[in-house]
């Protein structure tokens, strides 16, 4: 009996681990993602503006984006183009007049820095549904090797059926058998199993 009680409950914690596993890390991502297209919107339309007055077309051509041409962007495509933007921007702020067009050090920081945070979340839903992938597998085996320890204890259970007592306790088994599905999720406190009579019947 213990040992069930004991099985089911690492079942439960197991899978509410499975449920938590894509929570936060997409939070995360999201706002890096926000972060970054901000930083590479203020900066890229900064540089434009600096390579407009300087005649620089070919540059403007690389930074002359729109918020919406920003946020279509994804992942790995969008850290490239922050890239680009940061990198023409490092060169860009030595010109003494970037700084009064808003090329300045310090917006050069604040996308060095966007650029280093989306890196390092840009793929961690992809590894929290690996690991989500593996806490369900564990899961499913855990929960067959308990329904067969409770197919053993109803072998075990029909052991009782000498004695009234017994009977009863056999009765009282096959009650707790019943799985209700109450639709709670797995936060719900496993039923507690009947307690069996001292001495088995012969």
């Amino acid at each position: 009996m213990a040992q069930l009680q004991t099985n089911y409950g690492s079942i439960t914690v197991l899978a509410a681990q499975a449920d938590a596993a894509t929570d936060g890390g997409g939070d995360a991502s999201s706002a890096a993602e926000t972060a970054l297209e901000n930083a590479a919107l203020i900066l890229a339309r900064a540089l434009a503006n600096h390579f407009k007055k300087n005649g620089d077309l070919d540059n403007l051509g690389k930074v002359d984006v729109t918020k919406t041409d920003i946020v279509r962007l994804r992942k790995q495509v969008l850290l490239d183009k922050a890239t680009a933007i940061l990198n023409l921007a490092s060169t860009a702020v030595s010109d003494p007049a970037a700084a009064g067009r808003g090329v300045t050090a310090a917006r050069i920081a604040t996308l060095t820095a966007a650029i280093a945070a989306f890196g390092k979340v840009m793929n961690t839903p992809r590894g929290q549904i690996v690991n989500k992938s593996a806490l369900l597998r564990e899961v499913e085996t855990d929960t067959a090797a308990l329904v067969q320890l409770a197919t053993n204890m109803d072998d075990l259970a029909l052991q009782f059926d000498g004695t009234d007592a017994g009977k009863r306790f056999i009765e009282a088994w096959k009650r707790a058998r019943i799985i209700v599905d109450t639709g709670g999720g797995h936060s719900g406190t496993p039923p507690t199993p009947p307690t069996p009579p001292t001495t088995p019947g012969k």
